[in-house]
């Protein structure tokens, strides 16, 4: 594109854009209330949390996304920002401070208008300082708090936990202190349990998951390539509303279903073989995860009835039995995965080896895997997906069929009832989409 703009004709042009819709997705308040009760969890000392860098949080070709915990505590979704917590301790009062990086002219006309510091009340903080004095205050802070909260890095070696393990490097570097708790677990146990607005944007998710599908069922067809149904998807999805992808989708045919993480996405769909598709938008930053496996033909072979119709009685039983009280996993006979299994196992053709490979399922949040011990009794307000799968080699089949849950108090409610799973509802659905 050929414009050239002078820096007062730019800067005009970035004052009449519409405001940054990230932070505005839930009050203020909603994320103040959650730094307060992170601070009542940890109780003392001094919370230090560092938003990604932009080298940190690139996401694809959407751009810049925050670091989740950061994104909980403050709904600011740009780089460079860092939040210090001094919860309440005898006469000295609760105490809380955003960072933000002074950003250049220059660097707006790359990256667009910044909220800044003069914006920053829509946050809904008091105290917003200058990202260049956050050595001086945390270590100000620290010489009377002594201890000092973060995020320690996950366990598992992943480019996740690579970014973790470099923040809080940079983090006891800046405040010239180890991170003594870690507070991610506290972090945890409170974005597990999801707020009515939080579940409200997961609604929407799920609502542009569901229309990502039935748009991307008119691609399936013998001689086609899963890449053109996983672009349908994407497509779709984007129309509808959401603003980034949860995860690669996966659009797995014949044998392909059967890698578990697939998503090269690269074959030719041939009728007689089934095609999974796994795929989750992502709307205002909450996460969806919805999975359907459908005949390329459009009908099921009698085989593929047989087994399909089994791994949805095994996901149908498993969501009767989510409910306050009850477990996700774990060898326990009532929880979600053992009663899944047992229905698999009881129902399972001779010969036909149903263990799953995968988990039975997970929280989903702000993060498509969200954080909370899988193992936890599950309260109201959580949010989960279910997923039992057979995957057989051998016969080059591999079937998935996966929603999402809120757990209510007396149960759970399907968030993705709109989409169709039984077989008759999907071999509808798919010549309906081919006539549309």
């Amino acid at each position: 594109m050929g414009l050239l703009l002078s820096r007062r004709s730019f800067l005009a042009t970035c004052a009449a854009l519409p405001a940054l819709r990230a932070a505005e997705r839930q009050s203020a308040e909603a994320y103040a209330e959650r730094r307060r009760r992170l601070a009542d969890a940890v109780g003392s000392g001094v919370i230090a949390l560092l938003g990604y860098e932009s080298d940190e949080g690139q996401s694809g070709f959407t751009g810049f996304r925050q670091e989740s915990n950061f994104y909980y505590l403050t709904g600011h979704d740009e780089p460079g920002a860092a939040l210090l917590i001094a919860p309440r301790r005898g006469d000295d009062a609760y105490r809380e401070v955003l960072f933000l990086p002074t950003r250049s002219d220059a660097a707006a006309k790359w990256s667009g208008p910044s909220i800044g510091i003069d914006g920053a009340e829509r946050l809904g903080f008091q105290d917003v300082r200058d990202a260049a004095s956050l050595r001086k205050e945390l270590r100000a802070l620290l010489r009377d708090r002594k201890k000092l909260a973060g995020l320690r890095p996950r366990a598992a070696p992943s480019s996740a936990g690579s970014r973790s393990r470099a923040a809080m490097e940079r983090l006891e570097e800046t405040g010239d202190a180890k991170v003594a708790r870690d507070v991610r677990g506290p972090l945890a146990l409170m974005r597990a349990v999801k707020s009515p607005g939080e579940i409200a944007l997961l609604r929407d998710a799920v609502n542009a998951t569901e229309t990502g599908f039935r748009t991307a069922w008119r691609a399936v067809a013998d001689g086609a390539t899963e890449r053109s149904v996983a672009a349908e998807f994407v497509a779709a999805a984007f129309r509808a509303g959401c603003e980034r992808l949860a995860f690669p989708p996966m659009a797995a045919s014949g044998p392909n279903a059967t890698i578990l993480h697939y998503q090269r996405n690269g074959s030719i769909m041939q009728d007689g073989q089934l095609l999974l598709l796994d795929a989750g938008a992502e709307y205002s930053r909450y996460a969806s995860d919805i999975a359907r496996t459908v005949p390329v033909s459009g009908k099921f072979t009698e085989r593929q009835r047989l087994l399909y119709e089994l791994v949805v009685r095994a996901q149908r039983a498993a969501i009767a039995a989510a409910k306050p009280g009850a477990r996700l996993i774990g060898s326990e006979p009532r929880t979600l995965e053992s009663i899944a299994e047992r229905v698999m196992r009881e129902g399972a053709p001779r010969g036909v080896d149903t263990y799953l490979p995968h988990a039975l399922g997970h929280h989903v949040g702000l993060d498509v895997h969200d954080p909370a011990p899988p193992s936890g009794v599950l309260k109201e307000g959580m949010v989960l997906a279910i997923e039992p799968g057979i995957y057989l080699p051998r016969e080059a089949v591999g079937i998935r069929v996966e929603d999402m849950v809120e757990i209510t108090p007396d149960g759970c409610r399907l968030m993705s009832a709109g989409l169709p799973s039984s077989v008759d509802e999907l071999e509808n659905a798919l010549s309906d989409s081919h006539d549309a």
